[in-house]
């Protein structure tokens, strides 16, 4: 009899240990920060023979999303990256009011891109996900430094250049509770240059995201 008593106790101490469910939702909101890292694969129009030069890429993304669906959610999101110099092998250059200059060069980039997407969720605790997503870039594309054997010089002034770029990703999250998922992804961009050379991306993402119901 004691311990049938004691029953209803054990049951209210269960209750109150146990986290509360984890839930994916309809109208949930969510604010993340993104960490960025991964490799650039930029062409450029001096360089011979059409030369596509790689460099590592790092960067942050801050995102914001709505869940139309339990498994649906759109999103808005604002990148900042930029490269390491990318290096190479040969290019011509004719600088106004400077000798030409021909030779190996290097050049970084430093990128804005703003995306608008849909992400696909396909569980509520462990939860694989498929993003798509399609937007615009900014590139500031740094000035071209020739090595001239052993010295350097400016072949090319830094510029601005646009693009239109789309991109894909697959990851992993995980729901800690309501309010918080972690996660990683790895995806990659393709730009279509609005005058510029061509660009495309292999991106890893490790982010936290804060999940919230808007009060509207």
């Amino acid at each position: 009899m004691r311990g049938v008593a004691l029953l209803p106790l054990v049951g209210l101490a269960v209750g109150v240990a146990a986290p509360r469910a984890a839930r994916a939702d309809a109208d949930e909101a969510s604010i993340d920060v993104h960490l960025v890292g991964g490799l650039a694969r930029a062409a450029d129009a001096d360089a011979a023979g059409d030369e596509v030069a790689s460099a590592p890429l790092a960067g942050l993304t801050g995102r914001v999303s709505y869940a139309t669906r339990d498994w649906l959610q759109y999103e808005a999101a604002l990148t900042f990256a930029g490269t390491a110099a990318a290096s190479y092998g040969m290019g011509t250059f004719t600088p106004p009011g400077r000798p030409p200059a021909t030779g190996p060069f290097s050049l970084s980039t430093q990128m804005t891109r703003l995306e608008l997407g849909v992400s696909v969720r396909f569980g509520v605790r462990l939860i694989p996900t498929l993003r798509v997503f399609a937007g615009a870039q900014g590139r500031h594309r740094g000035a071209a430094t020739v090595d001239l054997m052993g010295l350097s010089t400016t072949g090319r002034d830094a510029e601005l250049t646009f693009d239109l770029v789309g991109g894909a990703a697959v990851g992993l999250d995980y729901r800690v509770n309501r309010r918080t998922i972690v996660g990683v992804a790895v995806g990659g961009t393709q730009a279509v240059p609005l005058g510029g050379p061509a660009l495309q991306t292999l991106e890893g993402y490790a982010f936290w995201s804060y999940y919230f119901y808007p009060r509207w």
